[in-house]
């Protein structure tokens, strides 16, 4: 089946951004595992939120089957993340991270505490994470390509998107004057009305900050993990 028999668009897509869906990075990895995986007889793209001229966002139901039976089809195609676990270790204080202060409308909050993080737009994820963390934290905190750690990659929400995160963990030395610096913050593009504040706090009373993301505790719990494994083998566990 061709694509255009196969992808459909409701009148609410304007048919000047069609092609740009159809080959949009994020929707063809979706539309060629369907057809890879599942018995696929339509997909129709319902709504498309557009980045300026990327396409961001894309609502779309599949009519699929599976050993011969249908299955849910609701897809919200957003491509995959990235964050960043910071770890900063000043001399003579306990091990500190980084957390990010901003407005989620998704889950109505002003004023989500979490850890840095973005979309990958089409770049990598090493890339990326650095970018975000540039973005978010700021230039003059140095982490470099090789300072990134994946903890783990895993899918947020299967039921409703596409969106997979890579977790990273970046383990830092800096002055505490330096770290005085990144407290309270204020940081993010305005282009993309980002209002973010940096909040920097001790790496255990990360899981005691109230309701976060899904994230922000696992890749605190897949830290400690790690750093447990290293000291049972005897690691050199300096940063």
């Amino acid at each position: 089946m061709s694509d255009t028999d196969l992808v459909h668009f409701s009148p609410a897509v304007p048919l000047g951004v069609h092609d740009a869906v159809r080959s949009a990075p994020h929707f063809v990895r979706w539309r060629d595992g369907l057809v890879a995986r599942f018995d696929v007889r339509r997909i129709d793209v319902h709504d498309v939120i557009m980045f300026g001229p990327r396409v961001g966002f894309i609502m779309a139901v599949a009519d699929a089957r599976h050993d011969g039976k249908p299955v849910p089809g609701a897809a919200l195609l957003r491509g995959d993340s990235v964050s960043v676990l910071l770890v900063l270790h000043c001399p003579g204080t306990a091990p500190l991270t980084v957390l990010t202060r901003e407005a989620r409308i998704p889950i109505a909050r002003p004023d989500l505490l979490a850890l840095p993080a973005g979309m990958l737009d089409g770049g990598e994820f090493i890339s990326t994470a650095l970018r975000e963390l540039s973005e978010e934290v700021g230039t003059d905190l140095k982490v470099r390509q090789e300072d990134l750690v994946l903890l783990d990659t895993v899918w947020l929400s299967p039921g409703g998107t596409d969106e997979a995160i890579a977790l990273y963990c970046a383990d830092i030395t800096l002055p505490t004057d330096v770290v005085h610096t990144l407290d309270g913050r204020h940081t993010g593009l305005p282009g993309e009305h980002e209002n973010i504040h940096l909040h920097v706090l001790p790496l255990a009373d990360l899981p005691h900050i109230g309701r976060t993301d899904a994230k922000t505790i696992l890749s605190y719990h897949l830290y400690m993990a790690r750093r447990v494994r290293q000291n049972d083998a005897g690691a050199d566990l300096s940063p």
